[in-house]
């Protein structure tokens, strides 16, 4: 997503320097380009050495957050969270600079709900940096809702949803032919093992996995057990061309996620913009105001083999279904989730912030 973002924004003429986590334990420095306008912006990716309790654990950020204060002097500073460590930046530098400080925009992505005992220790840190910003926003009124981090600040939240580019989805002619498909990290959340089981129940179904994580092996083993070795191919991690031909040969994709982690589903958008239809869990989370249940998707009980089995069995045995739900999810994502769409709203509201005294904060 924040690709999507960095990119509509230089296309739109804003400036934009980027600092993210690396893969590598030294600091890289990159040029990243508008792909319509070819604006050149800079892309930092901090060295990193390890991660605990999904933290990149990111040594140079401080120094880095610094570099850019100083040399780039933004308008704004837009934090993507939850991510303790750079808030922990944040608030070191908030200290060195005090009022020179720019502006704090905050896009929140999810709570931290699996790492219990960390959560409950960077809550405090959150939440002060959270009622200091200048704005908060999310991805959809559910996660607005139901994150007891943001319910503090509603109706303050701003909703924005995530949007990508259509470029290579929207070329697609889907056949909506061939096996399902499942895009995602393989950990347990995504909810792999209940497809699986709703697939056993539904001869003739198949599926492509698409992804990699720590349940590979696990998750193997699952389906030689249970009969379905030559029914689930599994294909590592894709690019973009490579998925974008398994998308246009899937017959919908599902979406099994079992609970709350699952925000968003990003995926959703790109099968919606190649047409095809989406199995998605009815989480109470922002998956269900992706698409419309019974016009672009169909959405399930998290966790219900036998509903996930029976929609499963519906878009399977129902070309015109597929048909239907495919080409109404295409036009859903054109009027709602493009890379413009997105970017449009993203200035709006940064437009809003900058008028607004950061001083005061959300409190």
């Amino acid at each position: 997503m924040l690709k999507n973002l960095v990119e509509g924004l230089l296309d739109a003429g804003i400036q934009v320097n980027t600092l993210v986590s690396g893969q590598i334990p030294h600091d890289r420095h990159e040029v990243v380009r508008g792909p319509a306008s070819g604006q050149v912006g800079q892309l930092v990716r901090a060295a990193r050495f390890g991660q605990f309790q999904s933290q990149p654990m990111n040594t140079t950020l401080v120094s880095l957050m610094r570099r850019q204060l100083v040399t780039f002097q933004p308008d704004l500073v837009h934090l993507h969270l939850p991510n303790p460590l750079a808030v922990l930046a944040w608030s070191i530098l908030g200290r060195i600079f005090g009022s020179r400080m720019p502006p704090l925009a905050i896009w929140h992505h999810a709570d931290i709900t699996r790492q219990k005992l960390a959560g409950q220790l960077v809550r405090p840190l959150l939440g002060h940096c959270y009622r200091h910003s200048a704005g908060v926003c999310a991805s959809s009124k559910a996660l607005a809702g139901i994150s007891p981090l943001l319910q503090k600040f509603s109706p303050e939240v701003e909703v924005i949803p995530f949007g990508i580019d259509d470029n290579i989805w929207g070329e697609i002619q889907p056949s909506r032919r061939g096996p399902f498909l499942f895009v995602g990290r393989l950990v347990p959340y995504k909810g792999l093992s209940v497809l699986f089981a709703a697939l056993k129940r539904v001869p003739g179904s198949s599926l492509d996995v698409v992804g990699q994580g720590p349940m590979k092996k696990t998750l193997v083993r699952e389906i030689k057990r249970d009969g379905l070795a030559d029914r689930v191919v599994f294909h590592g991690p894709c690019d973009a061309t490579r998925l974008a031909k398994l998308m246009a040969n899937a017959r919908a994709l599902v979406l099994p996620s079992l609970d709350q982690s699952e925000t968003f589903g990003l995926v959703q958008l790109e099968a919606m913009a190649s047409g095809i239809p989406v199995i998605a869990s009815n989480l109470p989370s922002g998956v269900s105001e992706v698409g419309l249940d019974g016009e672009t998707c169909l959405l399930v009980a998290p966790g219900d083999v036998n509903a996930l089995a029976g929609a499963v069995k519906r878009i399977l045995e129902d070309d015109q279904l597929a048909d239907r739900l495919g080409k109404a999810a295409r036009g859903r994502f054109a009027d709602k989730f493009t890379r413009q769409t997105m970017t449009s709203r993203v200035l709006t509201w940064y437009e809003t912030l900058l008028k607004t005294d950061s001083s005061k904060g959300m409190s």
